[in-house]
């Protein structure tokens, strides 16, 4: 186990926030949906007992006054108040109240901020679990972290690269922070004021509708969503809120800082980036290179290192007075964060066939949206306001705004069954073959050499004229750090898990490409 010796600025500032306003939720979670026979309270008791000793973020957390709170132990929390259970009368109605209700009740009030709630009874071979924490000790990848130990395979730890962050990329850094913060005057209607009361929904799309319109055009998911958000805000602004009809709306997006040594660390390893969502731009083609444009440095590992060393260095006190200034209502901004989970999860042979995010949403702010892909679907969480008119709509918008992302030429499902939702029937492969087929469902790009060139130009950040299909890896430019970025944006992008010894075999880019495709193709069957 990895146990920070300090809380992280984050941590403290959540933390202290927490204290300030109580009555600001910051539970986040997940919901999973699962088909087989529920378990008995017990045996789910004795389940998440079991994987006590090997996560901290379910056996620490904050204690102390604001910026003073220090990390406390507590290796046997209570689990009779933290594995608890539901059972709901019949119709899939119920469960939607049930958690509704529960994302709005308090976590327990002594000890670590986690719970687990089996939900069982609304529907014949059916159950959902449901994983609550405080956002002070589990970020969203810490969530993913917990949710992959408990009910899957536990993920391989981040990989990044060891390189050198230049002055231009610390620069970057803090221009961006500061930037995030500005006078924006998106939000601070006085006749409206954002009151805190919230609303939260859900829309769930096709995974691939997202990637296919980003990786055709140099990005990856996070971009699909954000372009397809970007269009959703567009229409709601033009019918319910002039002064943002028209005109960029100010965003934020957390950025995952981890390491490989600090993938089971409780608190949180992020920090946000300026993500201006260009509503302003009347076509999804625009919207789409816009965001691809703005995104593509907080992808640079150089800015992620700066990023790191920023968190790592700058005093709990600073960073708390700039999240401060966040949540004052002329500096708001739409928060937004994207995860992902490759491999299938599942309560013994129960395999988990949909997940539900939820998110809280800070003080001051319009909305607070986090999306996860999982199973070929991707579900967004929408929690927004209830001041602002007509915001409660976004995700039926959103799901407007998806449909008109641009397709792919190679996208031969477009209009047919890639816009077709997995039905909440599916089940997942036995465990030997359930990865690979997971990542199958969620494959339909076509592995070629533009595809993998654009990669290594967009992500990579190497020249595209040196590329080409009989340079060797070296005239390419690929070295050991390209090859990195390389087997990692594989794995997030399309599930498919090639090391970096692997891809530095090939002589050329064609045999390169070439063993991406046979990879995938074996993955496919």
């Amino acid at each position: 186990m990895t146990v920070p010796p300090r809380p992280t600025p984050m941590d403290l500032t959540m933390h202290d926030m927490a204290q300030a306003f109580p009555t600001i939720s910051q539970t986040i979670g997940v919901i999973l949906h699962l088909e087989g026979t529920a378990p008995t309270l017990s045996e789910l008791r004795a389940h998440v007992s079991s994987h006590l000793k090997d996560q901290p973020r379910l056996t620490h957390y904050l204690h102390g006054p604001g910026l003073k709170a220090r990390w406390h132990h507590d290796p046997a929390p209570d689990l009779n108040h933290r594995v608890r259970e539901q059972h709901l009368p019949s119709g899939h109605q119920h469960l939607d109240t049930s958690v509704t209700d529960l994302i709005a009740h308090p976590l327990p009030a002594e000890g670590p901020l986690w719970d687990v709630w089996l939900l069982a009874g609304y529907a014949t071979g059916r159950y959902a679990i449901c994983l609550r924490a405080h956002h002070s000790t589990q970020d969203g990848v810490g969530m993913i972290g917990t949710l992959t130990a408990l009910f899957g395979a536990a993920p391989a730890p981040t990989r990044h690269p060891a390189v050198r962050a230049g002055a231009a990329a610390y620069l970057s850094t803090v221009r961006g922070m500061l930037a995030v913060s500005a006078v924006n005057n998106a939000w601070n209607d006085t006749e409206l004021p954002l009151a805190g009361h919230r609303d939260i929904d859900w829309a769930d799309v096709p995974t691939q509708r997202l990637r296919h319109a980003a990786t055709a055009r140099g990005g990856d998911t996070n971009d699909g969503f954000l372009a397809a958000l970007s269009g959703a805000l567009r229409t709601w602004a033009a019918q319910s809120w002039p002064r943002g009809a028209d005109r960029t709306l100010p965003a934020i997006t957390m950025v995952n800082l981890r390491r490989a040594g600090e993938h089971d660390r409780p608190g949180n390893f992020f920090t946000f980036a300026p993500a201006p969502l260009p509503c302003h731009e009347p076509t999804a083609e625009g919207r789409l290179d816009h965001v691809i444009a703005a995104t593509r440095t907080t992808r640079d590992p150089a800015r992620h290192k700066a990023m790191r060393s920023v968190m790592d260095l700058v005093p709990a006190r600073a960073f708390h007075a700039l999240a401060t200034r966040l949540t004052t209502p002329d500096r708001a901004g739409i928060s937004t964060s994207y995860l992902a989970i490759h491999r299938p999860l599942r309560y013994k042979q129960d395999p988990v066939t949909r997940l539900q995010p939820f998110t809280w949403l800070p003080r001051h702010q319009p909305a607070s949206i986090v999306a996860c892909s999982y199973n070929g679907t991707t579900s967004i969480c929408f929690v927004t306001d209830a001041a602002l008119p007509g915001l409660d709509q976004l995700p039926r918008l959103f799901h407007d705004a998806v449909g008109d992302l641009p397709r792919s030429d190679d996208d031969p499902q477009a209009g047919s069954r890639a816009e077709q939702l997995p039905h909440a029937g599916v089940t997942l492969p036995a465990p030997a073959a359930a990865a690979a087929a997971a990542a199958a469902r969620d494959t339909a790009v076509a592995i070629d050499f533009d595809f993998i060139k654009g990669i290594l130009v967009h992500q990579g950040n190497l020249p595209a004229e040196s590329i080409t299909r009989r340079a060797t890896l070296a005239e390419a430019g690929i070295d050991s750090l390209a090859v990195t970025e390389l087997s990692m944006i594989l794995e997030e992008r399309l599930g498919v898990m090639i090391t970096e010894n692997e891809l530095a075999r090939p002589t050329t880019m064609d045999d390169l490409v070439s063993l991406v495709a046979q990879r995938t193709e074996k993955t496919d069957r």
